[in-house]
């Protein structure tokens, strides 16, 4: 297949998969909340941190390894992608191994992250050690995902995931309406993990049956190059998982589960949104890969601010539906204002929203490219500030000191360095006009984006036809601003045609 049909039918396949999971997470999330409560939200939110901070023992190795696989699927090179998949298999076995270990080496200090202890009727230490072994599944087909991402056929995946989705989630939503039993609930979890792990793990030996069995050993140059790239992408790995992985933890030891419980309803439907952006990401990353394996600068930079403009545009669309919409929905959906965050922590979690996603054109093709050593300082430089600043001012501002520390963080290190690896070390360019153009993008989103929220306050949400109608005004209100606003930048029509040409033409 060329380029665009791999993109076109892995967005499709996305597409649906994010549909499926938006639905049925929300549905679970109502019958979780009307049957267990906000500390069960919580636990959900805390252990799932633990877990992602957890797997910085990955250290960046997958990504490593699928960047060292493009060029040899270019070439059809069996061996050398062969080796490639023997040697990740390997690495994750050594992982499993010891996220294991750390695990269970943590189980003692995990009500030190619970302010105020756990009312909930359940043994945290036996749900913790339940949450181990679902990670732990998931290393098992690690190196199969890989091979399927690579090669740009995400749709089979996603296939798979969506299935076991949709079954996993119907079971667990009898087993909270009949016997409410989180042990239960969370064991059905498990069992779908080990299923869909099995089922990708055949489904890809079946795609591709000659990338199986013994290989040649990797040569030199690729090994240093994989050694390079797994140190530069460790102290990424790292960066990420403090800014990103410890904000449930900090919410949960300084204000507690409860706390915790009410902000998981907004960060599930923040974290839903950046799996939208994710699908698109993880649609078209492998082909930007081959793209910049197989053609020259200046028609990658071409496509390059195309991508830029359609995320940017998204990034500014999402941002402003989210902030215009959030309380009257939560309100709406729980039924109680005690699940209502302050305004103002609703903006700053929508500030860091934005600048983060504004982020994920140049870590896509910056990625793509390998350009993974050269701002390899950046993330621990942003993990030290989002520490800092998130505990200080967590002690001055409360729960809005978390967010103000991940934003902080963001805009201190990678927010220009990302861009600056990127334009110098790939483009050859200056970046100056990037930086500007994200000045003008803000300044666009902002002024859009209090016009919408004006125009919304005037509509009641008291019903669900209401805050339809609230919803259906922001999406058309925000969308017509923001054409009218990028309009004389000729941007527009020209994405409309580059998407039309990419997807809708044989």
């Amino acid at each position: 297949m060329t380029r665009a049909q791999n993109v076109k039918k892995n967005l499709i396949f996305n597409v649906v998969k994010y549909v499926a999971t938006l639905l049925l997470q929300f549905i679970l999330r109502t019958v979780l909340i009307y049957y267990m409560g906000a500390e069960y939200l919580g636990l959900n939110g805390l252990f799932s941190n633990i877990f992602s901070f957890l797997n910085l023992a990955e250290l960046g190795i997958g990504s490593a390894i699928v960047f060292s696989m493009y060029k040899p699927i270019a070439e059809n090179d069996i061996e050398k992608i062969k080796a490639l998949q023997n040697l990740y298999k390997k690495f994750y076995l050594i992982i499993s191994l010891v996220v294991g270990i750390i695990g269970l080496i943590l189980t003692p200090f995990i009500p030190f992250f619970m302010n105020g202890g756990v009312e909930a009727n359940i043994n945290i230490y036996i749900l913790y050690i339940m949450y181990l072994c679902y990670t732990l599944v998931g290393y098992w087909s690690a190196h199969k995902r890989s091979l399927l991402f690579a090669y740009q056929r995400n749709d089979v995946e996603n296939k798979i995931k969506t299935i076991c989705m949709f079954f996993m989630t119907i079971l667990q939503i009898v087993v909270l309406v009949l016997f409410r039993n989180y042990y239960v609930y969370f064991s059905i979890s498990i069992l779908f993990a080990v299923i869909e792990c099995s089922t990708i793990h055949i489904s890809a030996n079946k795609l591709f049956p000659r990338i199986n069995g013994k290989s040649i050993p990797l040569d030199d140059k690729t090994k240093k190059e994989i050694k390079k790239n797994i140190t530069a992408l460790s102290m990424h790995k790292i960066g990420s998982a403090v800014v990103f992985s410890t904000d449930n933890i900090l919410i949960s030891t300084f204000f507690g589960l409860t706390v915790l419980g009410v902000y998981s309803n907004y960060s599930l439907i923040i974290t839903t949104i950046i799996t939208f952006f994710s699908l698109i990401a993880n649609a078209i990353q492998a082909s930007v890969g081959d793209l910049i394996a197989t053609t020259d600068v200046e028609y990658v930079y071409e496509r390059y601010k195309k991508v830029r403009f359609i995320f940017a545009y998204l990034s500014a669309l999402t941002t402003i539906c989210l902030a215009t919409l959030f309380q009257p929905f939560i309100l709406k959906w729980t039924g109680d204002s005690a699940y209502l965050l302050a305004i103002s922590s609703v903006m700053l979690s929508c500030g860091s929203y934005y600048i983060n996603r504004m982020r994920t054109p140049v870590w896509i093709f910056k990625d793509s490219a390998g350009l993974f050593w050269q701002g390899r300082w950046s993330p621990i430089v942003e993990s030290i500030v989002n520490l800092g600043v998130s505990i200080g001012c967590a002690f001055l501002c409360g729960i809005n000191g978390i967010f103000i520390g991940t934003i902080v963080s963001t805009l201190v290190a990678p927010f220009w360095v990302e861009p600056c690896v990127l334009y110098k070390h790939y483009f050859k360019k200056s970046p100056k006009k990037y930086f500007l153009r994200c000045l003008l993008d803000f300044a666009i989103m902002a002024t859009c984006g209090v016009v919408c929220y004006f125009v919304c306050s005037l509509i009641p949400s008291s019903d669900w036809l209401l805050l339809a109608i609230k919803f259906v005004v922001c999406f058309v209100l925000a969308n017509a601003l923001l054409i009218l606003a990028y309009l004389p930048t000729g941007e527009v029509l020209d994405c409309i045609k580059f998407i039309k040409n990419s997807f809708f033409n044989k």
